[in-house]
């Protein structure tokens, strides 16, 4: 069997089970999950930790892992040409937390989520705060408070009850 048909078999076996209202089906379809989760751990730990990163999704509206934030943030394109993020994620949350700031809200956002959305944000819009705040330029601002107006504005976005799953679906294709 191929790999393509292996894929459209299980699709059909996941969707036969989603749609079957049988605590049977759903034991026999966890119990294989658990085995497959198993052997994946052991075999390919990289790939183990993905598929946690994607399943630990679940517990937050906006969740995002560790590598996956990172490979966001490297994407990024500053109105000043620049790529990658503004702040490094360490120096963003100690600054979010010296300024009294929440790292984590759950279920809201976990710190990686708040971390890629501040970035994103400086990156689409730090000429538009720059100006909102009476200055020419993002450098004009230090850097400690223009790192506050995006995590506020950050938190705006992953508590917002219109979209409450805004950041896996804002970067589906960096996420695929």
């Amino acid at each position: 069997m191929t790999s393509s048909e292996m894929k459209e078999r299980y699709e059909r076996l996941h969707d036969k089970m989603a749609s079957m209202d049988d605590e049977h089906a759903e034991k026999v379809f966890a119990g294989a999950q658990m085995w497959a989760f198993g052997k994946i751990a052991e075999t390919s730990p990289t790939i183990a930790e993905m598929w946690l990163g994607k399943m630990e999704a679940i517990c937050w509206y906006n969740y995002l892992s560790d590598a996956e934030a990172k490979m966001i943030a490297a994407k990024l394109v500053n109105q000043d040409g620049s790529t990658g993020a503004k702040w490094s994620k360490e120096a963003f949350l100690q600054t979010v937390e010296k300024l009294d700031g929440e790292v984590e809200k759950e279920p809201y956002y976990n710190d990686n989520a708040l971390w890629v959305t501040a970035v994103m944000i400086y990156s689409d819009h730090a000429k538009s705060i720059a100006e909102d705040m009476g200055h020419a330029s993002p450098a004009d601002i230090p850097s400690e408070k223009m790192a506050l107006s995006c995590y506020r504005k950050a938190v705006e976005k992953l508590c917002d009850k219109d979209r409450k799953h805004f950041i896996r679906e804002y970067f589906e294709d960096e996420l695929t």
